[in-house]
């Protein structure tokens, strides 16, 4: 009797080592504007200080996280930033390739 506990003990702590492995990829980042592919699972580009000034949108990304040094995001449907901007605020999913250029900031 002991030695199965033994063994379901062993069997458990693996299962939550692998689990916990997982969910923490230590590429991920945790600051600036991170564009991804496939609604948060992949990601695309990582814009580390962004600045306010215009740069070409991922034409793959369909989701954004901005992280606590980013306060807006918004995109344009023009290469250069012009016309009607859409605010994508700091956590969206967008349709991909519907933005060509951003100002984050």
């Amino acid at each position: 009797m002991r030695s199965k506990l033994v063994l379901a003990a062993v069997a458990l702590a693996g299962a939550t080592f692998t689990a916990t492995a997982a969910q923490t990829p230590s590429a991920a980042p945790t600051s600036g504007l991170s564009f991804y592919a496939g609604s948060f699972t992949a990601l695309v580009l990582n814009v580390p200080q962004p600045d306010g000034t215009c740069s070409a949108f991922p034409a793959e990304a369909d989701s954004l996280v901005g992280w606590s040094n980013v306060q807006q995001v918004l995109a344009y449907r023009s290469a250069d930033c012009t016309g009607p901007a859409v605010g994508l605020g700091t956590l969206r999913t967008f349709g991909r390739g519907e933005f060509t250029s951003y100002v984050a900031y």
